[in-house]
């Protein structure tokens, strides 16, 4: 459970919502794998995989929503950096497996 800030009253209460609030992150980050993979059906060559133009606009998103939510931009750009190309690489895999089935 994610205790509201105004009721933490010691240090077991807020390590309890941090590892809530982190159970959910790994949750959501499940949950992008599977529109990635979702994603890949639809693309017929690894540059639509890349999508460098389509990056470019969600890191540059990402660093407006950092400023949004009063985060330093080099640390949401690194994350999420990191996490587009970890999902580039599994569907750039997912692609060429596709690729390969088809090819028979």
């Amino acid at each position: 459970m994610i205790r509201p800030l105004e009721y933490c009253e010691n240090l077991a209460h807020v390590r309890s919502s941090i590892d809530t609030i982190d159970y959910r992150i790994l949750e959501l980050i499940a949950l992008r794998k599977q529109y990635v993979i979702k994603a890949a059906e639809f693309k017929t060559n690894s540059e639509e995989v890349k999508a460098e133009e389509r990056v470019n606009q969600l890191l540059k998103d990402r660093r407006q929503l950092a400023t949004d939510f009063g985060l330093q931009e080099t640390f949401v750009q690194n994350l999420f950096t990191d996490i587009v190309n970890y999902f580039i690489n599994e569907e750039l895999n997912i692609f060429d497996e596709q690729q390969s089935i088809s090819n028979r």
